[in-house]
């Protein structure tokens, strides 16, 4: 049985085949200032968050009490470089990073441009506290890739929490569903093949759980590693299929247990917020033999 390694890329495919993602080997790695991570850092406002150390977040200029950060675990040396290969399509191993990396919320890129906006608007003068939210829930990344053949083994990686502006535990269970199209990373609408769940078998873990706060601070449980590990059927036809996934709510005996523990402050739902995107999207292609892959 061979296991095959999930390609994890959000913005940028094309696959640099002297960079696969082999992760600095030790902490006083010099950062590469090419132009493509300088391109990085100005269009995820990085280098204003950074300043001129390009490996760690420069948090007192955020403008916000580090308070918000205190149960986090320590931020690796080279934590901005590993984001960056993650985003580039450099580094494809997400599950061999530690959670001194995931746990961090500046490693999902997009919290520099749209998600420190709820801590700094309590020096807005039109603060609202409908700023924040009793629901919702987020993902990275997102897009995934899976290259095999019959017979295979795979695993796929996905990070979720609860959205930046959430100040409630929520609790939820998760299953594994089977998109009949998705939008490529280019923009182009794909058909996947049919029948997927009678040929891919997929467990998830964990598959029920309960994301806590990640506002005003970041507690310890605001984001899970789930894993995807599946089996593809010896006699599953070539072709594309599309994992994606349910959010469900949990068993009743979870429920009333995370109710009791944590009562106004506890949620459910975060389902019925309707998205623009899959929290996943997984492409696993299936070709008659390895010689066509």
């Amino acid at each position: 049985m061979k296991i095959r390694a999930v390609f994890a890329i959000l913005l940028i495919i094309g696959m640099v085949l002297g960079c696969l993602g082999d992760k600095p080997k030790d902490d006083s790695v010099k950062i590469d200032a090419d132009q493509e991570f300088e391109e990085y850092l100005t269009k995820y406002k990085q280098q204003r968050v950074f300043r001129g150390n390009t490996s760690l977040p420069d948090r007192e200029n955020y403008g916000i009490s580090m308070r918000v950060f205190e149960e986090l675990p320590e931020v690796p040396s080279d934590f901005l470089y590993t984001v960056y290969l993650i985003k580039a399509g450099k580094f494809f191993d997400i599950n061999s990073l530690s959670e001194n990396y995931w746990k961090q919320p500046e490693f999902d890129p997009e919290f520099t441009r749209q998600g420190l906006k709820y801590w700094t608007s309590w020096h807005d003068p039109k603060f609202r506290k409908s700023h924040w939210s009793t629901m919702g829930v987020r993902s990275y990344p997102y897009n995934q890739y899976v290259n095999s053949v019959p017979g295979d083994s795979f695993n796929i990686t996905l990070f979720f929490s609860s959205d930046w502006n959430v100040e409630t535990y929520q609790g939820m269970r998760i299953s594994p569903a089977w998109l009949s199209d998705a939008t490529t990373q280019e923009g182009k609408i794909v058909s996947a093949s049919p029948d997927a769940e009678k040929y891919i078998n997929v467990n998830i873990t964990p598959n029920q759980f309960l994301l806590s706060p990640a506002f005003p601070m970041f507690t310890k449980e605001w984001i899970k590693k789930l894993s995807f590990t599946g089996k593809i059927a010896d006699d599953t036809p070539p072709g594309l299929y599309v994992l994606s996934m349910d959010i469900l709510d949990p068993d009743q005996d979870k429920s009333d247990e995370w109710f009791l523990e944590h009562l106004n402050l506890y949620s459910e739902g975060a389902q019925m917020i309707k998205l623009d995107k899959p929290y996943l999207q997984a492409f696993i292609t299936v070709s008659a033999d390895e010689q066509e892959m």
